[in-house]
């Protein structure tokens, strides 16, 4: 492992989030798949918060450009290019998709926060024996769903057939012979 590796890995180590002070009212320690889906979440939220800004910060001054270069009669080619940009940082933008991402992350660790407060109150439903238990399988519940979300939210869009076809015929479809 290089050094800046180790040294992300240290500094992911040493970040204590507040959740992670969280004990069950017995003193026990959330499950280890808790912790580690609430820091995968953490992580996530911020990267797409970072990714949304840089993305909106970029695509505002390449817009706010384009004008500039043409009120300073600057060749077509310089014009030209930071239009090509402006259409590929938006392209990145809707590839990416930071600014969903940033908000369904932070749903989603709002919501698996939710639990293991609850769990660390003795509040119900983990307040019997299993209170783990239930609370992982309760986490990966969430985490469940929210691949689901995702997962359709990257789909591409499907395509109604066209009304009168028949079933299983794709979308412009050339008609059977003979109708």
């Amino acid at each position: 492992m290089d050094a800046q590796a180790g040294r992300r890995t240290e500094s992911r180590q040493r970040t204590a989030y507040w959740w992670s002070a969280l004990r069950a009212p017995g003193g026990a320690e959330p499950p280890p798949s808790v912790v580690e889906r609430l820091s995968w979440y953490e992580r996530q939220k911020s990267r797409a918060r970072a990714g949304f800004y840089v993305s909106e910060v970029v695509i505002v001054l390449l817009s706010a450009s384009v004008p500039a270069a043409v009120a300073m009669d600057a060749p077509g080619a310089v014009t030209g290019s930071l239009g090509a940009g402006v259409a590929a940082a938006v392209g990145l933008r809707q590839l990416f998709r930071w600014g969903e991402n940033w908000i369904r992350t932070s749903a989603s660790m709002v919501a698996l926060q939710q639990h293991v407060i609850a769990w660390s109150l003795g509040s119900a439903p983990y307040d019997g024996p299993g209170a783990q238990q239930l609370l992982a399988g309760r986490v990966e519940e969430l985490v469940l769903a929210d691949t689901a979300t995702w997962s359709a939210m990257r789909s591409p869009v499907p395509v109604a057939p066209e009304p009168g076809a028949p079933t299983g015929a794709p979308t412009g479809a050339a008609p059977p012979p003979g109708s």
